[in-house]
């Protein structure tokens, strides 16, 4: 009997030797890039498309000294679902904000805070789909009292009528800072 204890522990610690081999494998393997994996990638030329760069530069023109603005802001770092909605009513809300975005959001440049956005509309936003997206953009925006101007592309913009409509947007602003009622 001694001799069988021997031979059983034997084997358990081959046992575990292997499996502990084996694991350190995987978990080396799960840290290395598959072959491949990154080859579908490229660079973007530019963060902004032509019309979207000209416009950065008149708005940048256009905004007071206490106001900046950040592009391409992802509509889930600007909203949120509401607290006391159910796990499933959360996950329904965050998902219609998902892989949205806002062309350019004006902020306090002190603290970032969400003063308005900017939508740079061109032909696309004729399509139906895209009707239907803008809808609901301006819906989610004005349910949270944070102004949306849209601004059609244009070859060139006129950087003192920019500058008063953002004026006057800003001012909206101020006066309705409100929780969001969606």
């Amino acid at each position: 009997m001694g001799s069988l204890s021997f031979l059983t522990i034997a084997a358990l610690a081959v046992t575990v030797f292997v499996v502990a081999i084996l694991l350190v494998r995987a978990n080396s393997s799960r840290k290395e890039t598959p072959a491949g994996a990154l080859s579908c990638y490229d660079l973007q030329n530019s963060l902004f498309s032509p019309a979207e760069r000209s416009f950065a530069g008149v708005l940048t023109g256009a905004l007071p000294e206490e106001v900046t603005w950040l592009a391409k802001v992802r509509l889930g770092d600007v909203f949120k679902a509401r607290k006391g909605l159910s796990p499933s009513e959360r996950a329904s809300a965050a998902n219609k904000i998902d892989r949205k975005h806002v062309d350019f959001l004006i902020v306090r440049s002190s603290d970032l805070s969400p003063l308005a956005g900017v939508e740079l509309d061109d032909r696309s936003h004729e399509k139906a789909d895209r009707k239907q997206r803008d809808a609901f953009v301006d819906e989610l925006f004005g349910s949270c009292a944070l102004p949306l101007l849209h601004v059609p592309v244009q070859a060139a913009y006129n950087q003192s009528e920019l500058r008063a409509k953002i004026g006057a947007l800003l001012a909206t602003s101020n006066e309705t800072s409100a929780p969001c009622r969606a």
